[in-house]
């Protein structure tokens, strides 16, 4: 296990064209005090969040807006990053597998030899809401045969083409230039390499290990909606499994409406294909998207295991919701659906949910309560509803109510693809610690190791960053790219180097990262939180 106490992975310098390679640095203590030799350690757990697992196939991908967003492209500078195109997408099942047998290979807590309670996956588990993602997922989690391909089955029909009249530029083609074409963007701009075979490798089956931990299951925006912004319909499952990919927009589209279309706040909706370009491609019914009611059905039936719906009851499948809770001893567990499913990439929750939510709250007294959603708190601002819709709850009032609670002592989260730490309301008076762990898809490509003690009048939340265990620089990752874990290795690199990253001095990788304080740390909850 690649864990950052020991050592971490960092980026290194940047060459000529802004490619950077990756480095092991000294590992970082945890900051803060740590928990006296008599401390009790009470649950240990690990967090793993955003695992985008991705159909990079599929006709319903948008991968052409993100052009936009390019630092070469004109408009870069009015157009933020976009997030619906990224080279290490095509890499997504070989990660996941990468940091499954990490997770595995965790046999204790951070202080003490507690073995692993449970592992949970803080939704976006999927990239584009469709059932073969899904099916994916479960397979990689449970462990099995995983085939991470669809359409035609003897050749790749992504947008990285390498026939002469497919090919295009504004994507990372790993195969190298067809006869007759410019190198690609990515490689002739931001230094991408050729790894040739890679299209090909990446649609093969594989065995997946699966978890050895019980695991439980958080709903995200992009489980539920295209892109985790735009509510499924029939006109866009034509498209979903149809044999068409729109390539190019119209060249009369108003941008202004698309990029306004695709918004944090619903109503959203897809750009028209009207007018636009289209290529011919192999139709796919699994490409399907997910029921919203089967949600809880699936994790309640996926697996062979004794792992009881992954937190998911059949109250869940009965009525289609798709939040819980499970008591693990003096602990209760609340899992929430932060997906606002009317559209919009930001979160809220509905009025029935959060009368749900305050009567568990109410019950709660004698459990420390531990929250875990997609969405962080200060994402849930997207209210919108139409009209007949429950009411949407965003942030202030949801706030509101959980400081009243001091049996709240932590709230974990995914969404913002980054490693977070901060403190919710007033220290010593009330609140709760607010801890949100990287993706699996953007760097740093992290999970999070949690222990929680009690020590003497307080508890203490230690917390350490984990790195999936694969390759860290490009010769080893690409030197048998049969192995998954290599595969994951290269996914790292490439999520390191991502152009439209590099914008204002690598802000967004760095952001990702975080700060020391972020990622291995001692958190203190004072007398008036603990029981």
């Amino acid at each position: 296990m690649s864990d950052s106490r020991n050592q971490r992975i960092i980026r290194g310098e940047s060459n000529e064209m802004g490619w950077v390679e990756l480095q092991v640095a000294p590992g970082e203590a945890l900051v803060g005090d740590a928990p006296s030799s008599a401390a009790e350690s009470l649950l240990t757990f690990i967090h793993i969040s955003d695992l985008h697992i991705c159909d990079a196939q599929s006709p319903a991908r948008i991968e052409l807006t993100d052009r936009f967003a390019d630092p070469h492209n004109p408009m870069s500078a009015m157009i933020p990053f976009v997030g619906a195109y990224r080279a290490q997408e095509i890499l997504t099942t070989q990660t996941l597998e990468s940091m499954v047998r990490t997770v595995n290979s965790i046999k204790h807590g951070i202080h003490s030899d507690r073995p692993v309670d449970f592992v949970i996956a803080t939704g976006d588990v999927t990239d584009n809401a469709q059932s073969n993602e899904l099916d994916w997922y479960f397979t990689l989690m449970d462990g099995g045969v995983v085939h991470p391909d669809s359409g035609d089955k003897d050749n790749w029909e992504g947008v990285a083409q390498t026939e002469p009249e497919k090919y295009d530029r504004s994507y990372w083609n790993p195969e190298g230039t067809p006869i007759g074409c410019e190198d690609d963007f990515p490689r002739s701009l931001y230094g991408f390499p050729t790894v040739p075979g890679l299209i090909h490798v990446v649609r093969q089956p594989f065995n997946a290990t699966g978890l050895e931990h019980t695991w439980f299951a958080t709903h995200g925006n992009h489980d539920a909606l295209l892109q985790g912004t735009v509510p499924p319909n029939s006109e866009l499952l034509d498209i979903a499994t149809g044999e068409k990919r729109l390539i190019a927009l119209s060249p009369d589209v108003d941008l202004v409406k698309v990029f306004g279309g695709w918004s944090m706040v619903g109503p959203a909706g897809y750009a028209s294909p009207e007018g636009g370009t289209f290529r011919e491609q192999n139709a796919d019914p699994r490409r399907r998207f997910n029921n919203p009611s089967d949600w809880a059905k699936l994790h309640l039936t996926c697996s062979d295991k004794s792992h009881d719906g992954h937190g998911l009851t059949q109250e869940n499948a009965n009525n289609g919701t798709k939040y819980w809770y499970r008591d693990l001893g003096e602990f209760r567990l609340i899992s929430l659906d932060t997906v606002n499913i009317h559209g919009g990439w930001q979160g809220s929750i509905d009025e029935i949910q959060f009368q749900w939510l305050k009567n568990l709250l109410n019950e709660s007294n004698s459990k420390q309560v531990i929250l875990f959603s997609h969405h962080p708190l200060h994402s849930l601002f997207n209210d919108y509803a139409p009209e007949g819709a429950p009411r949407q709850v965003a942030r202030e009032e949801i706030e509101e109510e959980l400081l009243q609670h001091k049996e709240i002592i932590a709230w974990f989260a995914g969404h913002d693809h980054d490693n977070r730490i901060h403190y919710i309301g007033t220290y010593g008076v009330n609140g709760f610690w607010h801890i949100l762990t990287a993706s699996l898809i953007d760097w740093p490509q992290q999970g999070r190791l949690v222990e929680i003690l009690r020590d003497g009048d307080e508890l203490i939340i230690a917390t350490s960053v984990i790195d999936h265990d694969s390759p860290i620089d490009l010769q080893t990752s690409v030197s048998d790219i049969n192995d998954p874990t290599n595969l994951a290795g290269l996914s790292r690199i490439l999520s390191a180097n991502h152009w439209q990253r590099r914008k204002q001095n690598d802000y967004f990788n760095e952001l990702a990262a975080g700060e020391s304080t972020d990622r291995n740390r001692y958190l203190r909850l004072p007398f008036s939180n603990s029981k």
